[in-house]
């Protein structure tokens, strides 16, 4: 064989396997990408959107709704299929689709439909690992990609113990606890403080833009638990000063209204005077607070008590002395104790008064 023709001929087979290679990796590239793209709007395709939301309590159901009607025909936004999950079947009352009352329904799921976000607002740290469990454990389909937000407020180490597990089972999670009370749920006014990594924060935002009015990315995975200890911190400590001054005012022969007016057009104007005062009279003329309800329908002072816990529990950890969180802790550790557990948090007016409320 000529050398010359030898020569063209391995040139041209050695050109010919990088052209293949080149194009081979060029389309491994381009499902890559397509992959990607599909993972980052997953929520923008047509397909109708799947979504699990356990614990329809005081915030859940309020927060259910307002997502249930978002997707509405006439609201022009992208169709939602709620799957919705209460022990309390009372709650189908206010809901207009049906309430699964245990978690094994979904093993009665199409495994063909996919559940794309399960949304999450539950009362405690085990509350929340036993349902993280157990719809692992139920759901039927393809795991994969399915995106967990939680509502509760919980320990930044169990948001971050959580988002691991999910991980292992090809899903992202976005710990996402609120601030607004019952009154934000319902008038869809709530702040979102949101831990995760970027893509999992930009799934959720839209969605939690149904039910609330700011969205902030406080930082990775567990930073959203932060953010909402500390702000529950200062509220308790916050609620228990205005008690104080509250009762400091009628029992020294203050009209509480009028006192009420001074405060809210003075320096110590906040959300617990304002917004939830915790004198019934005073809220009930301001028509707004769970104190014109005999305290129902409000936070719990159980659950007041379980954030302050958290927060002086982590500051602890930190090496930090949180003295007036700690005495708060003590003040609604006493006011549960004398059964207001379950009596919105500005029940502590009337404890510290000596007095009981039905």
């Amino acid at each position: 064989e000529n050398p010359n023709s030898r020569f063209a001929r391995i040139s041209h087979d050695t050109t010919s396997r990088h052209i293949i290679n080149h194009l081979a990796m060029s389309i491994f590239a381009s499902r890559n990408l397509l992959r990607q793209a599909r993972t980052n709007n997953q929520f923008a395709s047509t397909r109708e959107l799947t979504t699990a939301f356990i614990g329809l309590g005081n915030m859940g159901l309020p927060m259910c709704n307002k997502l249930l009607n978002s997707s509405s025909r006439d609201s022009g936004t992208e169709p939602i299929e709620i799957l919705a999950f209460d022990t309390d079947h009372t709650r189908q009352n206010t809901l207009r689709i049906p309430i699964h009352g245990s978690l094994s329904d979904l093993s009665q799921y199409p495994s063909s439909k996919k559940v794309d976000v399960v949304f999450t607002m539950l009362p405690n740290d085990d509350a929340l690992r036993k349902v993280y469990r157990s719809f692992i454990k139920y759901y039927t389909g393809d795991l994969y990609n399915t995106l967990f937000i939680d509502c509760s407020t919980v320990s930044p180490m169990t948001s971050k113990e959580l988002q691991s597990y999910v991980r292992d089972h090809g899903c992202d999670m976005v710990d996402a606890p609120v601030s607004g009370g019952v009154k934000g749920a319902e008038s869809k006014t709530l702040t979102f403080m949101c831990g995760g990594n970027d893509v999992a924060f930009s799934r959720a935002k839209p969605l939690l833009l149904h039910m609330g009015k700011n969205v902030v990315h406080c930082g990775d995975i567990g930073m959203g638990a932060v953010a909402k200890l500390c702000n529950n911190l200062a509220l308790g400590i916050q609620m228990i000063g205005i008690c104080e001054a509250t009762n400091l005012g009628s029992a020294m022969g203050i009209d509480p209204h009028v006192l009420a007016d001074v405060m809210n057009s003075s320096t110590s104007k906040c959300w617990s005077s304002e917004v939830c005062n915790p004198h019934p009279d005073v809220a009930a003329a301001l028509n707004n607070g769970p104190a014109a309800n005999n305290y129902e329908g409000g936070f719990g002072t159980s659950l007041m008590l379980k954030d302050i816990s958290l927060a002086v529990n982590a500051g602890h950890k930190s090496g930090l002395s949180l003295p007036l969180g700690s005495a708060a802790r003590e003040i609604y550790s006493m006011a549960e104790q004398r059964g207001l557990g379950k009596k919105d948090f500005g029940a502590v007016l009337q404890f510290l008064q000596g007095k009981d409320v039905d």
